[in-house]
């Protein structure tokens, strides 16, 4: 497995593997009224809250979420290139994008994610196959293949059995390995333990689910403890709406937020 130089450098400059999700939405920015516009509201709520984690290294990734800036047209997109040339090279983009196509279509949705965008990894579906990810490895990237997910619904097929015993998560944690991918791993499933055994913690996993969703940060911690540093543990709404639920600045509040999972993350890294 050739894992990117940046994924265990940023980890390790900066003391954790948190990474800072960006999901905007417009009705839960302060001050949003009528007439502002995604580049007048979500680009300076997110700019500062990002400029404080930075500051005080509570952070090793990004992850805007393509389609939270998407829904608000090409205001948004601009808002999105505007976040991803402004911390690229302080720190790993990770462009949530969940692309996936046959393999002329993913050759075009890579050269979207990596060099219009500028996104050193990108989120993919590897539902059609490896000629379908296969555009998305390149040298110095990484594609994060999603595996057994966070959501509810994850059970409705990526729990299937298929081919005698195994789930579909865990043909897809394989093929993780023999494609040099990385995998969306959710927090609130304790299969990220088998995962990681299948695997033998050679795959950088991205981890969403702590947070708002309740995933068990302990227990991802344990499981990923034998390389740590590789994986990016994923937290969004939690961090970034802090505010709305203890009151201050809200870089403040986020900054704050941070600090309690960080608190958690730094037992387990060395």
């Amino acid at each position: 497995m050739i894992i990117p130089g940046w994924l265990e450098r940023s980890a390790r400059e900066r003391g954790t593997i948190l990474c800072f999700g960006i999901d905007p939405v417009m009705d839960r920015l302060p001050g949003v009224s009528a007439g502002k516009t995604a580049e007048t509201t979500i680009a300076p709520f997110f700019h500062s809250i990002i400029e404080k984690l930075l500051a005080e290294n509570a952070i090793s990734a990004i992850k805007p979420n393509y389609a939270y800036f998407a829904q608000y047209g090409f205001d948004g997109l601009y808002v999105l290139q505007d976040i991803i040339q402004h911390y690229k090279g302080q720190v790993p983009v990770i462009l949530d994008a969940k692309r996936g196509d046959i393999g002329k279509s993913s050759e075009a949705y890579a050269n979207e994610a990596y060099d219009f965008w500028g996104a050193d990894a990108v989120t993919i579906s590897p539902y059609m196959g490896e000629d379908s990810v296969k555009p998305f490895i390149r040298e110095g990237k990484l594609a994060y293949m999603l595996c057994r997910t966070s959501n509810p619904g994850a059970k409705d097929f990526e729990e299937l059995k298929v081919g005698g015993k195994k789930a579909v998560f865990e043909h897809v944690a394989e093929k993780a390995l023999a494609w040099n991918t990385g995998l969306v791993v959710g927090a609130t499933s304790d299969s990220i333990k088998s995962i990681a055994k299948a695997t033998k913690n050679e795959v950088p996993f991205l981890i969403p689910g702590i947070g708002s969703q309740g995933g068990d940060l302990e227990m991802v911690m344990d499981s990923i403890k034998g390389r740590p540093l590789i994986h990016r543990i994923n937290a969004s709404s939690s961090i970034a709406y802090a505010y709305q639920k203890n009151g201050g600045d809200p870089a403040d509040a986020a900054l704050k937020e941070a600090g309690k999972l960080n608190a958690v993350i730094r037992k387990y890294i060395k």
